[in-house]
Parts: C-alpha cells; structure tokens; sequence
C-alpha cells in the first residue's frame, strides 16, 4: 500500500508542475508571446510523459495491493479506517490538481483557439485565401449570398 501511496503524491506533483506551466502558458497566450508558449508545450509533453509512466506504475501498485480495476472511491470503501485517513486526503489531492489543471487548461485552450481564429482572419484579409477542414488552401471569398454549396 505505501507503493500505492507514494505513487498518488508523485501524480499530484505532477499536476502541480502541469498546472504551473500551464498558468505561464496561459499568460504566453495572452500576452501573444510564442517562444513562451512554444516552452511551455514542449515541456508539457514532457510532464506528459512522465504522467504516462505514473500511471501505469499506479495501476502496477493498485494491483499489488489488490484494488485492480476499482475506483478511488471504491478502494475506499473496501480498506480500513487508518487506510482510509491516509488514502482520502491523497485522493481528495489528486481530484483537486486535475480539477485546477483542467480549469486552466479550458481557458487557455479557448484564447488560443481565439488567437488562431485572429489570424487565419488576419491571413485571409492579406492574401485572399481560405483553407477547408483539410487545411488545403482555397481561393476566392464564398459569399454568404452564394447558392454554391
């Protein structure tokens, strides 16, 4: 169980250090600085990676102490009182950094999307072209009076 323990605080660090490059991320946007938030992504990837092992070292863990396959709340529910003290402010941890990396993470997607919006918008005023799903460059402006579909 202390395997189990250890590899939950690892994974709330992580979504520490995700979410504190995300909030820099967030201000990069923001602030149109593009080296920043070129940084910022690579070492997202990297953290990300990292989450990746500790996810299958957690799920190595839970199996070892015979929780394989059950939810938080389900192991909760089957350990013992002290276990259960120890385990329910990791869980509750855990929950609140995704929860705070998601929230950060939703806003900073958005004003990017924005921000790529604004150009495409920008490019289109400058060179005439649009570009379809595909992302292949098409020219000539569709009207909205157009009857072409």
């Amino acid at each position: 169980m202390d395997e189990f323990k250890n590899v939950i605080e690892q994974l709330i660090g992580v979504f520490k250090q995700l979410t504190k490059v995300e909030h820099v991320k967030f201000n990069a946007v923001t602030g149109k600085h593009v080296g920043t938030v070129e940084d910022c992504v690579t070492q997202q990837q990297a953290l990300l990676l990292k989450l990746r092992g500790l996810e299958l070292a957690r799920e190595r863990a839970q199996k070892k102490a015979g929780y394989e396959g059950l939810q938080f709340r389900q192991i909760l529910e089957q350990v013992s009182d002290d276990e259960r003290e120890e385990l329910l402010p990791l869980f509750d941890g855990l929950s609140r950094e995704i929860q705070m990396f998601r929230e950060v993470n939703e806003s900073s997607n958005e004003i990017l999307r924005t921000n790529l919006y604004s150009i495409d918008k920008t490019l289109r005023k400058k060179t005439g072209n649009t570009y379809n799903g595909e992302g292949k460059s098409e020219t000539g402006v569709r009207h909205v009076t157009s009857r072409r579909v």
